[in-house]
C-alpha cells in the first residue's frame, strides 16, 4: 500500500514554518528592515501565494552562540563515539597532513600545531615544509614541536621557491597512503583526520573535501559556512567550490606530479582539477572539518585580477586536457568563470508544448521561443488536448510554420501526453525539451547554453532558471528532492536582479552545475537518456513525474545540470492552479514516496545535510547540525564508460 500525505498534518507544518518566520522578523527589527521592501514587492506581484513564498524565504538568524554549543555537542556527543570506535578498529590508515610554511605569525602556527596534535585521530604524521622564512621564530617553534613528537617531520628550505615547491617537498616526505592539505594558518577541527580516514578505508577515496567554516583571525567571528554539494565536475569548472579541507591518495599526487610548481597562486585549483580528472572515486565529507582564518595576507584576497588571469589559465588547461572544446569566458565576478563550448552539427531539438485552450499563452510561448532562439535547430510541437475555446482553436488552425500542432484525446495525465507526442515524432531530434505552455522567454541565447551542455554525452537532462512574470523573484533554480518532505524548487521567491548574476550560496544561481532533478516546466533531456528510461511513468499523471523521470535518469548514470544562463518566465498555474496549504496530487505524491524512499531517507546527494529543508534556499540549520554519523556522499566515475554514480557511504 502506497503511503498518503496527511493534508491537514502537512497544512499545519507549513504554518508553523510561517508562524516562526513571522515571530523571527519581529523579533529582529535589522532583519524586517532589510526584508520589507522584498516582502512588499513579493506581495504585490502574487498576493498572498507569493508573500507565504517570501517569508518562507527569509534566512534563519544564526546567533553568535551557536558555534559555542555546536562545539560543545561535538565534544560531549561525538568525540567519544569517535574514541570508541577508534579504539575497536584494525589495521588504521596512515594520513599525513602537509603543511608549506613561511613567516607565519606565532600564535596562528602554535594554534595549527595544536589543532593537529588535538586530532581524535592518532594515526597520522605532518610533514612540514618551510620555504625559508626569514623570521627565526618560524624554525624555533617547529623544532620545538618535533622534539616532542615523532610524528611531525621538518624540513627547511636554503632559499624560497614558493608555496607549490615547498609543497611538494612536503609532499615527498610522506608515507601515508592518504595526504591531506593544511594551511599553515588554518585549523583542523579534532575529528578531521578521522573523517578522512573513513572515507579511505571504507569508502576507497581518491580525493576528499569537507565542509569548511571561514572565521575572523581572532578565532571570535564566524564569517562564512561553506556547506557543499556532492561532487559536481561542472560547478567546479565555474567556481573553485572545493577549497579546504581536500585531500588525495598519494600515489594518485605523485601520479599527476603533485602541483604545478611554475604557478605561484590557483596553484590549489590547478591540482584538484588535475587530480578530479584522474580519481575514480571522490568522496565529499558533509561536516565543517576545517577553519579557515580570515585576514589581509590570506593568499588571493589582495590580488584577485591576478588570481583571475591565472585561475582562468588553469581552467582553459582542464578543458583542453579534457577534450571538452570549452572556452572559458568572463564569469560572474571574482573567482567565478563562465565556459562556452560550440555546438556539435546535427542537434536539432523538438520543444514539446502541451496546452488545453489558453491560445494567449501558447502564442506568447511561441513567439518568445522563435524569437530568441537563433543558432539551435528546433520544431515547435504543441499538443492540443482538447481544446474546446475557440480563440485557441482559431490560432491553432492559423499558427503555419511556427509550430506542428498535434491533437491528443483522452483524460489529462501529464506524463502520458509527452510520452505519447514523442513517440509520433522521427528520429531526427538529438533531445527533446519538455515545456510548459506559460513559459516565456525573454533572453536570446537561453536553448544555446543549455544545449551546450546537453550535448555532451555525459549529460543526460539540463535544466532551466525560471523567474515569475515580476521578473525579480526565482520560481525554480533546480530541485532539491526531499525538500519540504517530498520535493521542493530551489530558491523559490529569492529576489534577484535578472540582468545580473546572483552569487550568494557559492553561487548556486550564477554557474551550471550537477543536481538531482529539474523541473518539467523547462527541461532539455537527450534522446537516448528518454529511450533509455522508457520516457515518463504514466503512473505519475501531474505531480512529480519530472522528478520521478531526473532520478531515474540519474540512475542510469548521466549527469543532471542546472543551467542559470537559461534564464526565463514561468506564469505558474495559470492554467491549472496552485494551493499553498493542500496537496493538489495527493495519490502522485504518495506514489512517488513510496517509490523513492529509499533516496529520501538518505537525502539528497546535491544537498548538504547541514543546510535546511525546509526552506527553498541554502539556509544553514540552526542549531548547526552535529552528529556522529558522517552521510558521506561518494561520485564514482566509471573510467571504460565515463558514466557516474552518486550514493551516501
Amino acid at each position: 500500500m502506497t503511503p498518503r500525505v496527511n493534508p491537514l498534518l502537512e497544512m499545519t507544518r507549513k504554518l508553523g514554518l510561517l508562524w516562526r518566520s513571522v515571530v523571527r522578523l519581529l523579533q529582529d527589527r535589522q532583519a524586517l528592515r532589510q526584508n520589507l521592501g522584498h516582502l512588499r514587492r513579493s506581495y504585490r506581484a502574487g498576493g498572498l501565494q507569493h508573500l507565504k513564498g517570501a517569508l518562507l524565504s527569509i534566512p534563519p538568524k544564526v546567533e553568535p552562540g551557536s558555534w559555542i554549543f555546536y562545539q560543545h555537542l561535538l565534544a560531549t556527543n561525538v568525540l567519544p563515539r569517535i574514541r570508541n570506535q577508534i579504539a575497536s578498529q584494525g589495521a588504521p590508515v596512515l594520513v599525513s597532513i602537509i603543511v608549506p610554511t613561511y613567516n607565519t605569525e606565532p600564535g596562528m602556527l602554535k594554534e595549527m600545531l595544536n589543532s593537529v596534535k588535538n586530532q581524535v585521530y592518532p594515526n597520522w604524521e605532518l610533514c612540514i615544509a618551510d620555504d625559508c622564512s626569514t623570521e627565526p621564530h618560524v624554525r624555533t617553534i617547529l623544532e620545538a614541536y618535533a622534539a616532542k613528537d615523532p610524528r611531525i617531520k621538518l624540513h627547511f628550505a636554503d632559499q624560497n621557491k614558493g608555496v607549490a615547491c615547498a609543497s611538494n617537498q612536503a609532499i615527498s616526505m610522506a608515507t601515508g597512503a592518504f595526504v591531506v592539505l593544511l594551511d599553515h594558518d588554518d585549523l583542523l577541527e579534532p575529528q578531521a583526520i578521522f573523517r578522512a580516514a573513513e572515507a579511505v578505508i571504507h569508502n576507497d577515496a581518491d580525493m576528499i573535501y569537507s565542509d569548511e567554516l571561514m572565521i575572523s583571525a581572532d578565532r571570535k567571528k564566524m564569517l562564512y559556512h561553506a556547506h557543499r554539494p556532492a561532487f559536481s565536475p561542472e560547478y567546479l569548472r565555474g567556481h573553485p567550490y572545493i577549497v579546504h579541507m581536500v585531500g588525495f591518495r598519494t600515489q594518485l599526487l605523485r601520479d599527476i606530479g603533485g602541483f604545478d610548481e611554475a604557478l605561484r597562486i590557483s596553484q590549489d585549483y590547478d591540482l584538484i582539477l588535475r587530480a578530479s580528472e584522474r580519481a575514480q572515486k571522490i568522496v565529499h565529507l558533509p561536516e565543517i572539518l576545517y577553519l579557515w582564518r580570515v585576514h589581509e595576507s590570506s593568499a588571493g584576497h589582495d590580488q584577485a585580477a591576478k588570481v583571475m588571469e591565472v585561475s582562468s589559465a588553469v581552467l582553459q588547461r582542464h578543458h583542453d586536457r579534457s577534450h571538452t572544446h570549452g572556452t572559458i569566458v568572463p564569469g560572474a565576478g571574482f573567482n567565478f568563470f563562465a565556459t562556452r563550448y560550440p555546438l556539435q552539427p546535427g542537434l536539432r531539438v523538438a520543444i514539446i508544448i502541451p496546452t488545453k485552450n489558453h491560445g494567449d499563452l501558447v502564442r506568447q510561448c511561441v513567439d518568445s521561443i522563435h524569437a530568441t532562439v537563433k543558432e539551435v535547430a528546433f520544431d515547435i510541437i504543441v499538443i492540443d488536448h482538447e481544446s474546446t475555446d475557440p480563440a485557441t482553436i482559431e490560432y491553432l488552425a492559423s499558427v503555419g510554420d511556427k509550430a506542428r500542432v498535434m491533437r491528443y484525446e483522452g483524460p489529462f495525465n501529464f506524463s502520458t501526453i509527452n510520452n505519447w507526442a514523442i513517440a509520433q515524432l522521427p528520429d531526427q531530434y538529438s533531445h527533446y525539451l519538455l515545456c510548459n505552455n506559460d513559459i516565456e522567454a525573454i533572453k536570446p541565447g537561453w536553448l544555446e547554453r543549455m544545449v551546450e551542455l546537453g550535448q555532451d554525452p555525459s549529460v543526460g537532462m539540463v535544466g532551466a532558471e525560471l523567474l515569475y512574470p515580476d521578473r525579480r523573484s526565482v520560481q525554480h533554480a533546480g530541485v532539491c528532492v526531499g525538500a519540504f518532505g517530498i520535493a521542493e524548487h530551489y530558491g523559490k521567491y529569492l529576489e534577484v536582479d535578472p540582468d545580473a548574476h546572483d552569487i550568494r550560496y557559492l553561487g548556486r544561481l550564477a554557474i551550471p552545475h550537477e543536481i538531482s532533478a529539474v523541473t518539467a516546466a523547462c527541461a532539455l533531456i537527450r534522446k537516448d537518456a528518454f529511450d533509455a528510461v522508457q520516457g515518463m511513468d504514466e503512473l505519475l499523471r501531474v505531480g512529480f513525474g519530472d522528478v520521478d523521470l531526473c532520478l531515474r535518469v540519474l540512475q542510469k548514470g548521466w549527469r543532471i545540470l542546472q543551467c542559470p544562463a537559461a534564464i526565463l518566465i514561468h506564469h505558474e498555474s495559470y492554467t491549472r492552479g496552485k494551493s499553498f496549504n493542500e496537496d493538489p496530487h495527493p495519490e502522485d505524491s504518495a506514489a512517488f514516496v513510496a517509490r523513492w524512499k529509499d533516496f529520501l531517507a538518505l537525502g539528497d546527494p546535491y544537498h548538504n545535510p547541514c543546510l535546511l529543508l525546509t526552506q527553498h534556499s541554502w539556509h544553514v540549520k540552526t542549531p548547526m547540525h552535529c552528529s556522529f554519523e558522517s552521510r558521506r556522499r561518494v561520485f564514482e566515475r566509471d573510467a571504460a564508460t565515463g558514466r557516474q554514480k552518486i550514493y551516501h557511504g
